[in-house]
């Protein structure tokens, strides 16, 4: 059971005037909250979330949001509450949410990318297996997930469920863990180590399958989801323009990365071409040096607002 919490819809200026056409969404609070507002305003909407009265703005009369937690948004989509709204996917499979992915907007917690579901147990522990957790007690904060992948490995242990973070808590409360990790960072610094991961995860636009069969609220979720993807793309990308010898070109487009194919054009430097492509912005800080040494010039690095493929 979910705890009760007020719920707010903002768009419906006049509550008894239905007749308009309105999606209703769901907008994640807490940790994916911060990363949800840059999205929408890379993709162009003036969008702000009032904290103090859970409210959220967006200048999109043909949208009304409510503020709630991912949970909570699995699960007011999946009964019809909400039309679409933006979740993870730990947090709607936990559930058991019947629900359908639009897409993949690849940001969890406070970084862009995705996290893992793991079982982590402490470091000297004699656990060295997935059937040593049989008769063990694991803790976690997705029961669910957790009660599953036992069942599918054959594994007979006793769940307990935690309302927070869960490392802190091992060995004292139980002999595991079933926890979110991006890093592992976390898991080292209270000397737990992972023994298998148990699934991948990020915040994922949802729907469900009645709600796409609505022709109008159908193209009004895939047209935000393709800005929303399209600005959560552009988070990891960088546009790059560089001068390059002609004599070095094949060489050069070997190393550079390109969505599709670098843009290239010659210049009135006749030994010279200008080359555009985008890039991974982990890649750059080896492909830079490597630019530099084949002989590539005036290279210019620049933020991207929108990727749409």
């Amino acid at each position: 059971m979910f705890a009760t919490q007020v719920v707010r819809p903002v768009f419906y200026k006049n509550p008894m005037n239905m007749k308009k056409k309105v999606l209703r969404f769901g907008i994640p609070e807490g940790a994916l909250q911060a990363q949800t507002q840059k999205l929408f305003t890379v993709a162009g909407y003036n969008f702000r979330i009032q904290e103090v009265l859970d409210l959220v703005s967006i200048d999109d009369q043909e949208i009304s949001c409510i503020l709630a937690r991912p949970r909570e948004i699995a699960s007011y989509t999946a009964t019809g509450f909400l039309d679409a709204g933006i979740t993870t996917q730990d947090a709607y499979l936990d559930i058991k949410a019947n629900l359908l992915e639009v897409c993949d907007l690849n940001f969890t917690r406070d970084n862009w990318g995705r996290a893992r579901v793991v079982v982590a147990v402490p470091e000297r522990s004699p656990i060295k297996k997935l059937q040593d957790l049989k008769g063990k007690k694991i803790l976690t904060r997705l029961p669910g997930i957790a009660k599953e992948f036992l069942r599918k490995n054959h594994i007979s242990a006793k769940i307990l469920i935690s309302e927070s973070s869960t490392e802190s808590k091992i060995p004292a409360v139980a002999d595991a863990a079933i926890e979110l990790t991006r890093t592992g960072t976390t898991l080292k610094l209270h000397n737990l180590r992972i023994l298998q991961s148990v699934m991948e995860t990020s915040a994922v636009l949802v729907a469900t399958k009645q709600g796409l069969q609505d022709k109008w609220k159908k193209e009004k979720i895939e047209n935000l989801a393709m800005l929303l993807r399209g600005a959560s793309l552009a988070q990891t990308y960088s546009g790059i323009m560089l001068h390059v010898p002609k004599l070095t070109l094949q060489k050069t487009l070997a190393i550079l990365p390109a969505l599709k194919k670098p843009t290239i054009t010659s210049l009135q430097e006749n030994s010279l071409l200008d080359v555009f492509t985008v890039v991974l912005k982990k890649e750059l800080r080896v492909l830079l040096p490597q630019l530099k040494k084949l002989g590539c010039t005036d290279i210019v690095e620049f933020s991207l607002n929108k990727v749409v493929l």
